[in-house]
């Protein structure tokens, strides 16, 4: 189970990590001494696994205090800035504790942004919220606590002391008037300095506290620096010096077109400038974006990765429209245009020229059947029910989907059938898989050790005979193949497809565990109508007859008298009355005219799906 995460301190940053936790699908529930901003009151507090300690650092320790009259043993998170202040109440409360300085604020995104882990806790929740922050983007280092402090006095200390200094020595000569005269330079050195000062005071009070001695240092390099800049000579040689460590200066301007963004203006011609700046940025960024995706693919050829990942599209997606207040339906459609842009290069150079829908997630069989024809799950889009699959090829969002039609021990899949009636596509192909279940763990162990087996209620089904010899555990059901893993622990095993088992780097403990070998499930290969030309020598069909004795017969006496074998015959309800029904066959011919022409007269509708062979592989790949 995911672990429960509560917010201690609903500020600025707490609520930062609420959204970031809630957004993602985890139990988040947020405290505060303040009654306005919490969802729990003080009994739950020892509800949840995690407690992410987001208050002043003026107050850690008392809020260390009220955490241990009121939790148990949870994991807390520490995010202060100077560990000096923070990390003794920690040390002596006895809790486990991580500790880590997130290098961002509260409005910024976490992709890119620093986080430092300054000290593990060594449990195994810890690895969850580093994982979710992995994901996320954002850049992760480790520094031993006794160095945090003094490396934070030189990137944090320095900085904001030349900012505050800056608006201290031009508070008196400046005014706002001036900024009409400001180079992009002094424009963003303001506009980071009234950030700034415009933020709660305490915090910086303590990273100056912090940075203390190196201010000393740096006055004295400053006041160094000065004589040398009277000579012409030496400030050549402090700009040369300096531009050799100082040198990465690549698409610095998006930095000053990025400032202007920030500006108000008020005139009809200023507004105008404003959007075409804007509208310039947007399009830069765009094409840093698709660069940037353009890399993400080579490395998903490496891991052999699908381009497409529906469910971080989907975080991604939340994520933006929990920071905005415009319209979500546009911005949302503007946003998966975007993703789709990317998407589409992405594919462009990996030289993948069509897609194939099939069902997920990673791991699942429907996934180890495409994998066989094409190779690659580059090219691959997961898809959560069949429906969604068959959709998606008709709208045209994938080339073809891979559905199932067949298992030799649940019979016909009836939705698919349904499905192949009413949707605007046709059966291309087909492929078969033999179903072997396998029972796999996360680490090696005898039968009897195991406490639980988690897995889809239709695996666990076609292994009884094996459950009920072998194991004396709990059964436990979940909706997918991910689902069963992601709820493994060293006491349980699950009953997924070797693929599955490899996929996650799981131990098979026993592999072909289903009661009946040769469990066999057929695929259909479909495509949307018309995108293609038929060819094969199965045709599958359905059609309608009179509601009178005999009815049927006639239409089977037409494929006799042609010589034509049936090689399924299956009845659906129509849906218009009670008694009335649809049929589907597949016949061994690809049918002619004539065939069709006295089908057509023999029936109240004859409606053909495709004409299709077995298929080895399926080839998505741009040829050279």
């Amino acid at each position: 189970m995911r672990p429960g995460i509560l917010i201690y301190g609903m500020g600025k940053m707490g609520k930062y990590f609420y959204d970031f936790f809630f957004s993602r699908g985890y139990d988040t529930a947020g405290y505060d001494s303040l009654p306005e901003r919490k969802t729990v009151g003080e009994e739950k507090i020892g509800d949840y696994d995690i407690i992410f300690l987001c208050v002043p650092m003026h107050a850690v320790g008392d809020a260390v205090v009220h955490i241990l009259k009121n939790a148990d043993n949870p994991l807390v998170v520490d995010i202060s800035s100077v560990k000096s202040l923070v990390l003794p109440h920690l040390d002596s409360s006895g809790l486990d504790y991580m500790s880590i300085h997130p290098m961002f604020g509260p409005d910024s995104e976490m992709g890119l942004s620093n986080i430092i882990i300054v000290k593990r806790s060594g449990r195994k929740e810890e690895e969850v919220i580093l994982e979710e922050f992995r994901k996320a983007g954002a850049v992760l280092s480790e520094m031993p606590p006794e160095e945090h402090d003094a490396k934070m006095a030189e990137i944090q200390g320095i900085a904001h002391f030349l900012l505050v200094g800056m608006a201290n020595f031009l508070a008196p000569r400046f005014e706002k008037d001036d900024l009409a005269y400001a180079s992009p330079i002094f424009a963003t050195l303001y506009k980071l300095a009234s950030r700034i000062l415009n933020q709660e005071w305490r915090m910086y009070y303590y990273i100056q506290r912090n940075a203390e001695v190196l201010r000393k240092e740096l006055l004295k390099s400053l006041s160094d620096l000065d004589a040398k800049f009277s000579d012409e000579e030496k400030f050549r040689r402090v700009f040369k010096e300096l531009g050799k460590k100082f040198d990465d200066y690549t698409n610095s301007t998006l930095i000053f077109d990025a400032c202007k963004a920030t500006w108000d203006v008020s005139t009809i011609e200023l507004l105008r400038g404003y959007i075409r700046a804007v509208d310039s940025l947007i399009l830069r960024l765009l094409e840093r974006r698709t660069n940037a995706g353009r890399k993400i693919a080579l490395h998903k050829r490496d891991r052999n990765e699908p381009i497409e990942l529906a469910d971080l599209e989907e975080v991604k997606i939340k994520d933006l429209l929990s920071k905005t207040s415009l319209n979500p339906v546009y911005v949302q459609d503007i946003f998966e245009n975007i993703m789709q842009l990317t998407k589409e290069e992405e594919y462009r150079v990996l030289g993948v020229k069509k897609t194939l829908a099939v069902l997920g997630p990673a791991g699942s069989f429907s996934e180890e059947a495409a994998l066989r024809l094409v190779g690659s799950r580059l090219p691959l889009k997961y898809c959560s029910t069949t429906d969604e699959i068959i959709k998606c090829v008709e709208r045209g969002d994938a080339d073809y989907g891979l559905v199932p039609i067949e298992n030799s021990v649940n019979g016909t899949v009836i939705a698919v059938l349904d499905a192949l009636l009413n949707h605007d596509v046709e059966v291309f192909g087909e492929t078969t898989l033999e179903i072997v279940h396998c029972l796999a763990a996360k680490r090696y162990m005898s039968m009897k050790e195991i406490k639980v087996v988690y897995s889809h209620p239709q695996a666990i089904a076609q292994c009884m005979g094996f459950i009920n010899n072998y194991l004396k555990a709990e059964l436990r059901y979940t909706n997918s193949t991910s689902d069963a893993i992601a709820l493994l622990d060293d006491q349980s095993a699950a009953i997924v497809s070797e693929n599955a088992a490899k996929l996650h780097r799981l131990y098979v403990l026993r592999k072909g565990i289903q009661d009946v070998k040769g469990n066999t499930t057929r695929f259909y290969l479909i495509r949307k109508k018309g995108m293609g030309k038929r060819k094969g020598n199965i045709t599958p069909l359905f059609f309608g007859v009179q509601d009178r004795p005999g009815a049927l017969k006639d239409v089977l006496e037409v494929f006799y008298r042609r010589g034509i074998n049936l090689r399924k015959l299956e009845s659906r309800p129509a849906r218009t009355g009670l008694g009335d029904y649809v049929f589907f066959v597949e016949v061994e011919k690809s049918l002619d005219s004539e065939d069709l022409k006295e089908l057509r007269n023999a029936t109240t509708f004859c409606h053909v799906v495709g004409v299709f062979d077995s298929l080895e592989k399926l080839d998505l790949w741009s040829r050279s």
